[in-house]
């Protein structure tokens, strides 16, 4: 199952991609402490002007209270509560300074439940991602997960994924959302056929609660 953790940007725009955020993340009994120290380039300066961004894995955590102080460079320090709870994870901050919290709460991805994109870039493409799509659901039922947010997506009270920008397309793309039924060998080989079909061969991209495929 994927540990719980953070994902943390920069309210400012860098000249390119690449660029991360330097952090340290402790946990003792019932205390979790994160403290921002500052942002880093991570990996060669390329693409277009984007913040840094960072996730910070914090760990699988057992049901209950945890204070959760957050802090930036031990100049201003977030104190806050974490409940962990119901497959829920539901962060308190009553008066946040120099953060802008996006999701304060966290539902859980239950096991099996399979995610990504089959990307559309041109005409060509698309039938075959739509036959991907019909293949897809020959090992998989629908993900039957509740309106909320799940870190990699959200679901909305209409049915509606909304992919979160860390992995969202920057193409077309059809998205899928699903519960897996059958073997995961049997997803990989499907992923592999439509990968390296000779024809037209698609750019997708498929996390699993298990890890990306």
């Amino acid at each position: 199952m994927p540990a719980f953790g953070l994902w943390v940007e920069s309210m400012q725009v860098y000249d390119c991609s690449g660029y991360g955020i330097d952090a340290t993340v402790s946990q003792t009994g019932g205390r979790i402490e994160v403290n921002l120290l500052g942002v880093g380039l991570n990996s060669p300066c390329a693409g277009t002007p984007a913040p840094a961004r960072q996730f910070l894995p914090i760990g699988n955590l057992q049901d209950g209270v945890y204070a959760f102080p957050l802090s930036l460079r031990d100049a201003i320090v977030n104190e806050g509560t974490l409940t962990v709870a119901n497959n829920r994870y539901v962060l308190s901050v009553p008066n946040p300074q120099g953060i802008d919290f996006q999701n304060l709460v966290l539902e859980r991805l239950p096991a099996g439940i399979v995610w990504g994109y089959a990307a559309t870039p041109n005409e060509q493409a698309e039938p075959v991602a739509d036959n991907f799509i019909f293949d897809l659901k020959t090992l998989t039922s629908e993900s039957g997960l509740s309106p909320g947010f799940y870190s990699y997506f959200t679901v909305a009270g209409t049915g509606d994924v909304f992919f979160h920008k860390s992995i969202a397309p920057e193409v077309t793309a059809e998205q899928f959302v699903r519960k897996l039924t059958a073997d995961p060998d049997a997803l990989k080989s499907l992923l592999q056929n439509y990968r390296n079909a000779a024809q037209q061969p698609l750019q997708i991209r498929c996390w699993t609660t298990s890890g990306e495929f």
